[in-house]
């Protein structure tokens, strides 16, 4: 194995300075056609890449934007990260991905954060108030993408769970729906918390529904075996809402495969994100699509202006889901 080639290689291949190498791979840097040609082609045949985190020492900048999400946004709702991905790509920006187990284990990896010239950070989990102040008392851009949080030159964009929600329970209520079943993620996960509140409150509003809301984990495998539990002891719904499609589409293959059950004819079933399989014919699922691809765009414009004018006001943002309708539940 060879040593990497650097800067200084180039630029006694080349017989120019080592400043003149570096100007030359910036747009701005004011070099004669004729001598960025010269320069480039000797870097070409020397197989020298620019080092970007060398180059962050010099600009301040490194053009990588930290994105922190759950494993339960990675594996149920991946696309999510793809166009976060898409859109800061379009603006030049790579990303360093951040897995966490959960919203509630944020903290143990925000110092790895810390410790990447980052020039902002979108997180899609909740932070800790006093991390969140560690972020912005360094100078960090940071936007919170489906979370809600309140703190001063911090930016917030999300889907208005709760709004959608209601929504969904007034469809259900004039369907005639009245044993109704929630079945919601983690206890405690705020998504989670407000699309199921947001549904129950309408609910009561509307007046003559019997609801109970369980617990799940945001997973195919454990909408399933909850919903069976829920069931078991004979309190048949005539309806259930999932805080989230993966969770409905495990409800869905209960009902079909493990109890016989019709739906929509026995019982229907609704769930909440739009994920690519929702719509495929063996689900046909009701739900609530996000505008996944808006939002992400406007998380990377947030955190542009963030990054320009670290005192600018602080904006929160929330974007109306669009009720989806299709076979898996009777809605009026």
């Amino acid at each position: 194995m060879t040593r990497r080639v650097t800067s200084y290689d180039v630029a006694r291949a080349a017989g120019v300075s080592q400043s003149t190498v570096s100007r030359c791979f910036r747009p701005d840097g004011g070099i004669s056609k004729v001598t960025r040609d010269a320069v480039l082609r000797v870097a070409e045949e020397l197989g020298y890449n620019r080092n970007a985190l060398a180059r962050s020492l010099i600009t301040r900048r490194s053009n990588m934007v930290g994105v922190i999400a759950t494993k339960f946004t990675i594996r149920n709702n991946p696309e999510l990260v793809f166009t976060l991905s898409a859109a800061l790509r379009d603006h030049g920006f790579g990303i360093l991905l951040l897995i966490v187990e959960t919203d509630d284990t944020v903290g143990d990896i925000l110092q790895q954060a810390l410790e990447y010239p980052l020039d902002g950070l979108i997180s899609c989990a909740l932070m800790d108030p006093r991390d969140v102040e560690r972020f912005v008392r360094r100078g960090l851009a940071l936007v919170f993408f489906n979370r809600n949080v309140a703190a001063p030159w911090v930016d917030c964009i999300g889907t208005d769970h709760a709004g959608s929600s209601r929504a969904m329970a007034e469809a259900f209520h004039a369907a005639g729906h009245r044993r109704i079943l929630c079945i919601g993620g983690p206890v405690g996960a705020p998504v989670s918390r407000a699309r199921i509140d947001g549904f129950t409150a309408r609910l009561a509003e509307l007046g003559g529904a019997e609801v109970r809301t369980v617990a799940g984990n945001f997973s195919y495998t454990s909408g399933r075996a909850v919903f069976l539990d829920a069931v078991r002891d004979g309190a048949r719904p005539d309806a259930v809402f999932c805080a989230n499609d993966q969770l409905a589409m495990g409800v869905m293959d209960a009902c079909r495969y493990d109890l016989g059950w019709r739906v929509p004819g026995d019982v229907s079933v609704a769930g909440f994100d739009d994920v690519e399989e929702a719509g495929r014919p063996s689900y046909d699922l009701v739900t609530v699509a996000q505008s996944g691809a808006e939002m992400a765009a406007r998380a990377v414009e947030l955190l542009l202006r963030r990054i320009d004018d670290p005192l600018a006001p602080e904006v929160t943002e929330r974007v109306a889901g669009r009720l989806v309708r299709r076979g898996s539940a009777r809605l009026g």
